[in-house]
């Protein structure tokens, strides 16, 4: 991470990945560009008007603005070199599925059997499953795909 000390005791390190999304109308279409990625830090909300403030990179209108619509600060590059400051939000769906369950959620296996036992897995497979899964359902019916 950048400033990796001052990251690890007053935020978390992150990854940044910067891409672009076009949207054609006439015909319709979705191009995505490959992403850069790059080491970050995400700054913890009551560690943010010290921090950013006393060096100058943020001002008290600035503060209030993402207080008010967003709710903490993230930065690419070294504080004390010109660095990429962006307001963030902190989505309350964000979970590592690979601490909880992997098994849940997008690309999960539709023929495991005990997703039975789970009645939603807070994630919809978008148009209800490939072709393939279309299909089978129509011999065996599964739990999110009827």
């Amino acid at each position: 991470a950048p400033n990796p000390t001052l990251c690890a005791k007053l935020g978390a390190s992150a990854m940044a990945f910067d891409q672009r999304v076009f949207v054609s109308f006439n015909p319709f279409n979705v191009y995505v560009s490959q992403a850069d990625v790059k080491p970050a830090c995400v700054l913890r909300e009551s560690n943010v008007v010290p921090v950013l403030r006393s060096k100058g990179l943020i001002n008290d209108d600035e503060v209030r603005e993402c207080k008010m619509n967003m709710n903490t600060w993230a930065f690419v590059g070294d504080l004390n070199d010109t660095p990429q400051l962006s307001c963030v939000y902190k989505s309350q769906d964000a979970q590592n599925e690979f601490l909880s369950n992997p098994k849940l959620g997008i690309g999960e296996d539709y023929l495991d059997d005990d997703r039975e036992k789970f009645t939603s897995t807070g994630k919809i497979i978008k148009g209800g499953g490939t072709e393939a899964q279309r299909e089978l359902v129509k011999t065996k019916p599964l739990p999110g795909f009827d």
